[in-house]
């Protein structure tokens, strides 16, 4: 179970939504709260930072009282705050190592559709970079999401590729499973075979009409396989119940937006890089996934990937520098 989590605010209402979710988490998991919003030096008149008078720091620091004061009456959630100075992604991984949070619960400012939206800049640069879960949420616009935004999940989908860094959210979606008592489905989508057939000059080419159906539904019978293997193994960890279907079609990322949508999913968690069976890149994958489902995402990047994000590689100047992320 989570034990400390961790709410970025701006002062905007959209950030402020992911208070009432991570209160629910909270109080299941009989978990703190740590609220952090963080002051961004602002260039001024040549100089690099405005200055930051006291009353505008007494100000943020009052802001954040009155939300704690609100979290620690009634049903109360233990809560902290804390009013941090430098760039804002940097101070938000910063402060969730040195107070060992294992989850950080925020709202992105990206639309949905897979195509043209896109996340935040806080949101996409911590997603980056956190080192541990982020529950991503998407903006409540309905009265309808307004009343399920302080309510638990009850159907999570993971879906998964085969390879062992996909599995690697599973401990992070159980936690959260239990807090709510989620049913959890396991899934894996299966594209179609193409027949490999012989044309004039062009040996071996790849038909796109013809499917060999042969060796898709022996492909489609080895992830159900599989699938059911895992959710025999997690059945009963922590109270929490699986069940796992593959399913066949033609694009991973829309395959899991409609399994998604045609079973009442209210969460999807998934790692956001890894390669697997499919050699699919899970990053562009999960990313697709965040963008067109419009649903909220706990989302984690693997030890192994973080390790090899921080990897520097070295050039003629003597200079060194991160290699470019390719997820998100």
């Amino acid at each position: 179970m989570f034990t400390r989590l961790l709410v970025p605010l701006d002062r905007s209402p959209l950030a402020e939504q992911a208070i009432g979710q991570a209160a629910v988490i909270a109080r299941a998991a009989q978990a703190e709260i740590d609220l952090v919003l963080v002051h961004q030096p602002l260039s001024f008149e040549g100089f690099a930072d405005a200055p930051w008078s006291a009353e505008q720091w007494n100000d943020e620091h009052k802001y954040l009282e009155s939300i704690v004061d609100e979290l620690t009456s009634g049903p109360s959630v233990p809560a902290t705050r804390a009013v941090l100075r430098g760039e804002t992604v940097e101070m938000i991984c910063q402060r969730a190592w040195d107070i060992g949070a294992d989850l950080i619960v925020m709202t992105s400012h990206g639309r949905t559709g897979v195509s043209r939206a896109w996340l935040g800049s806080v949101a996409d640069g911590v997603l980056r970079r956190s080192s541990i879960p982020v529950l991503l949420l998407r903006p409540v616009e309905t009265k309808t999401e307004r009343h399920a935004a302080h309510h638990p999940f009850k159907r999570m989908l993971v879906p998964l590729d085969g390879s062992a860094l996909s599995t690697d959210i599973l401990s992070s979606a159980i936690s959260l499973a239990r807090c709510s008592g989620a049913r959890v489905t396991l899934v894996r989508v299966v594209q179609p075979v193409p027949v490999m057939t012989l044309d004039a000059g062009i040996p071996y080419a790849f038909s796109p009409l013809a499917q060999d159906y042969g060796l898709t539904d022996r492909l489609l019978a080895d992830a159900n396989a599989q699938l059911e293997e895992l959710a025999r193994r997690y059945t009963g960890e922590g109270n929490v119940t699986f069940d796992a279907q593959a399913v066949l079609a033609g694009y991973v990322a829309q395959g899991i937006i409609d399994f998604a949508r045609s079973h009442e999913t209210d969460v999807i968690a998934m790692s956001t890089h890894g390669r697997g069976a499919s050699r699919l890149l899970m990053g562009s994958v999960a990313d697709k996934v965040l963008r067109g489902s419009g649903l909220p995402m706990l989302l984690h990047r693997p030890i192994e990937v973080n390790e090899s994000a921080q990897t520097t590689m070295p050039f003629a100047s003597g200079e060194s520098v991160r290699p470019p992320d390719v997820s998100f």
